[in-house]
């Protein structure tokens, strides 16, 4: 069947409008009743969290220091003296007895985590992406690792096996402990350290909460602390329970992650009660017992009344977006996410739609295009920038991801070859980038940190 053009835009612009509702500018009724203007109402961005940003000054020196530079692509960048500061914060929040382990997943760079190691003293990590297990060890040689996650254990077969030939297994054994989230994958593990010929140290994962995987049934814990016992292959290291979900409890207050980091230490004092039974005193007197949990968002609270010894925290060094401020308001961003722009129109238009609609969409504001890479992130400079309807980042609401629109208000002056400024929701965002620029007392500098092999 043939349809011309005219039917086509036609039939488009409907079906569009059906979408973003018809606004009263002469154009056709809108198509749900009671949503009238609602397309005259362009979107709003979801407001950034309280957090101490730098000022109009601070990104508009980075930005004549990137174009100085001849930059034009986007880049990530990171405020050293921010990361100093935030290093000493989280030090202090995480003292003596107390263990700070330092979280590679939120800080996917060997000179960053380096840079954190030597600044903390610490020397212990946590990997969750195998594929960066091995870069790590090799890259920092006295680093003690704990894995943040349980992983298949033909996962961790692979991680062995891929070694190179004549490499001391055992060596490296010594310096990782696995977690066995269970007890079948406890027997695979040590089946697994039969066949590799080598002693795994293992810690045993506990659901404080999160219900995402560990014990979560204390009557489990005691046929697997008997296969330490019984069996030579594995050494038993101590438990593991992440409160990723303190954080987001839904009560959204300070309060509420009071009680929700009580509840998770009550479940974790109960393995840990078992474990210091009569019949575990062998386990339980074993020396350097790691008993880890924390997080970016939570470490401050492991201050008194834990079974708790061993503190993980990693994006807090970045401080993105989406940790809350209730615990840790001392940490400032970090981290940040420059693009540049490429077109600024005064009177932008959409895809399938008049004018008048366009125009109504995007409430008298200027649509600027951006080198757009779907980053989850709160706008930051210049001032008043916001989505625009239907062809904006994040990916969630974009036609084009990877080229995308904002818009501005009419009045903020804005020309291609500016820059847009954002703070990453994680610091994850550090994945999409193979280098790292960094700004020290509000300047660009010449060095860079590499961020990880893309091997994964």
């Amino acid at each position: 069947m043939s349809v011309d053009r005219r039917s086509f835009m036609k039939s488009v612009a409907a079906g569009s409008a059906a979408c973003l509702v018809g606004c009263n500018t002469g154009d056709p009724e809108p198509t749900r009743p009671g949503d009238e203007g609602a397309l005259c109402e362009p979107p709003v961005a979801p407001p950034p969290p309280d957090l101490d940003y730098p000022g109009a000054s601070y990104f508009d020196q980075v930005s004549r220091d990137l174009d100085a530079a001849g930059i034009g692509t986007p880049v990530v960048f990171i405020d050293m003296d921010r990361v100093d500061a935030n290093i000493d914060a989280i030090v202090r929040g995480i003292s003596a007895p107390l263990s700070y382990r330092i979280v590679e997943k939120s800080l996917p760079s060997l000179d960053l985590l380096s840079y954190v190691s030597e600044r903390s003293g610490s020397d212990k990590f946590m990997v969750l992406h195998l594929p960066f297990l091995a870069p790590l060890l090799d890259a920092l040689p006295n680093a003690q690792v704990l894995i943040g996650k349980s992983h298949l254990t033909s996962a961790v077969e692979s991680f062995f096996g891929s070694q190179p030939a004549g490499t001391d297994l055992a060596a490296i054994a010594s310096r990782v402990t696995f977690l066995a989230d269970n007890p079948t994958r406890l027997d695979e593990l040590v089946a697994l350290a039969g066949r590799l010929g080598v002693t795994l140290k293992l810690a045993i994962e506990l659901d404080v909460g999160l219900a995402r995987s560990g014990l979560n049934d204390p009557g489990l814990l005691a046929p697997m602390l008997r296969v330490f016992l019984s069996s030579s292959a594995v050494e038993f290291a101590g438990f593991l329970g992440y409160d990723g979900h303190i954080a987001h409890s839904p009560t959204g207050t300070g309060a509420g992650m009071d009680l929700a980091w009580s509840a998770a230490t009550e479940v974790y004092q109960s393995y840990v009660d078992i474990l210091n039974g009569p019949e575990f005193e062998a386990l339980a007197s074993l020396p350097d017992l790691i008993f880890n949990s924390g997080g970016s968002s939570s470490y401050p609270m492991y201050s008194t009344g834990t079974p708790v010894n061993d503190v993980a925290a990693g994006g807090g060094v970045l401080r993105p977006g989406s940790y809350p401020n209730h615990v840790i308001a001392e940490l400032q961003p970090a981290i940040f996410i420059g693009t540049p722009v490429f077109r600024v129109y005064p009177e932008p238009r959409l895809p399938f739609f008049t004018a008048a609609n366009s125009a109504g969409a995007f409430g008298g504001r200027k649509g600027v295009t951006i080198a757009g890479g779907g980053w989850p992130a709160y706008f930051t400079h210049p001032p008043g920038i916001q989505p625009a309807p239907l062809v904006s980042d994040p990916t969630d609401h974009s036609m084009v991801p990877n080229q995308g629109m904002v818009t501005a208000p009419a009045d903020t002056p804005i020309n291609p070859g500016d820059w847009i400024y954002y703070h990453p929701r994680q610091s994850d965002a550090l994945f999409q980038f193979e280098r790292i620029m960094l700004v020290r007392g509000g300047r660009l500098e010449t060095e860079t940190m590499a961020a990880y092999p893309r091997r994964y």
